[in-house]
């Protein structure tokens, strides 16, 4: 075993081995984790304001006779994201529903202006083509009652399975209840955990873990300390603008277009359309459609080139196609979980395919002189 261990395509079939296995068993662990892998990313995202509150305690002699630092800056964080909370449920949460109400109760009418704007267009093209027009129907219908059960099914299958009896909505409540208790109790040991994961790497390869590990780290500060925070910015400005704007359901929809922030494109393809949509069958005026366009150029004109570079500074390193497809095969794989995460660890694989790449590059394969076939004419004779 150790004989065959000292090859390197063993090695490397071993390691493709584990990474497999590891990634069935997360996948079939991926509900029970949830709540523990959620509370983990909040800890790691709360940490350095955690840190940094205590060494501004750890200086106040009188404080830390009496109490350890770590704790009063866990406690003040805690309290400070339960008043937020607090006035969100107090203040957000009743203007969002009550957005939704109104929307809700103004849906026939919205629907009356949709078929009124529609009807005629589809006329027009069926006494000038009508095969075609027929036959567009039909594929639209067909392909809508295809996909319905596929957009609808995962939605309810997640509320079903929450609320379809009181063994789960109790378990949901739970799962709600257990994020903010795991994510204190990691707050308290963050920095241990960190230190006792570094005492695990062999000494002979520090210098290299912790080199690539520290720029992991600095992706994922941007991704998920830079690149949320943009996202909660952005989300609150077009919240209160879209609001302002008279636009159905402002609130939810500016706080949408705010995390479509997060996939590149997707807050021009998706939450532009949808603000202009919302507005236009509210109110059907070429004033207030230019109004939420200019709140919008202007909310990305100021995110690009403000928001974005003071918070985030240097970009993640990836382009744009990378993201998407990332976001794309990490939804397939994993569900929303999976969207969520996929970008961060892109970014984080990201550090290591240089040295990927450096490796492959230094290879016998890749070096190795071509050689002529053994029945090939000498160069010179006939």
């Amino acid at each position: 075993m150790k004989e065959l261990l000292k090859s390197r395509v063993a090695r490397l079939v071993l390691f493709v081995a584990v990474l497999v296995l590891a990634v069935l068993a997360l996948r079939a662990l991926t509900s029970p984790l949830t709540p523990f892998a959620a509370a983990l990313a909040l800890a790691y995202f709360l940490n350095p304001a955690v840190t940094a509150m205590e060494a501004v305690f750890a200086r106040q002699a009188w404080l830390s006779r009496r109490v350890h630092p770590r704790t009063v800056a866990v406690g003040l964080l805690a309290f400070a994201v339960l008043a937020v909370v607090v006035l969100f449920l107090l203040f957000v949460v009743p203007a969002a529903y009550h957005q939704v109400a109104d929307a809700v109760a103004k849906a026939p009418e919205y629907w009356r202006v949709l078929r009124s704007k529609i009807e005629p267009l589809y006329q027009r093209l069926n006494l000038r083509y009508p095969e075609q027009t027929e036959e567009a129907r039909q594929q639209l219908a067909e392909a809508f009652k295809k996909q319905a059960p596929q957009i609808v099914g995962p939605i309810t299958r997640v509320v079903t399975g929450m609320f379809s009896s009181l063994l789960g909505f109790v378990l949901t409540i739970l799962n709600l209840l257990v994020i903010p208790v795991f994510t204190v109790y990691l707050l308290f040991d963050m920095n241990h955990i960190q230190a006792g994961i570094r005492d695990l790497v062999p000494h002979r390869l520090r210098d290299y873990v912790y080199s690539r590990f520290g720029e992991v780290d600095k992706l994922l500060s941007a991704f998920v300390r830079g690149q949320v925070t943009v996202a909660l910015i952005l989300g609150v400005f077009y919240s209160l603008a879209l609001t302002l704007c008279g636009v159905p359901m402002g609130l939810l929809v500016g706080f949408c277009i705010g995390f479509f922030n997060l996939i590149p494109f997707m807050s021009y393809i998706l939450g532009l359309p949808l603000a202009l949509t919302l507005s236009w069958v509210d109110e059907q005026s070429l004033t207030r459609l230019g109004v939420v366009a200019l709140v919008f150029t202007f909310g990305q004109f100021v995110e690009g080139n403000f928001i974005t570079p003071r918070i985030v500074g240097d970009s993640l390193g990836l382009h744009a196609v990378v993201i998407m497809l990332a976001v794309l095969i990490g939804g397939s794989l994993f569900g929303f979980v999976g969207m969520f995460l996929a970008v961060p660890m892109t970014a984080s694989l990201s550090v290591f395919w240089a040295d990927l790449k450096a490796l492959y590059l230094r290879s016998d394969f890749y070096g190795r002189a071509a050689s002529p076939p053994p029945d090939s004419p000498e160069v010179g004779h006939s």
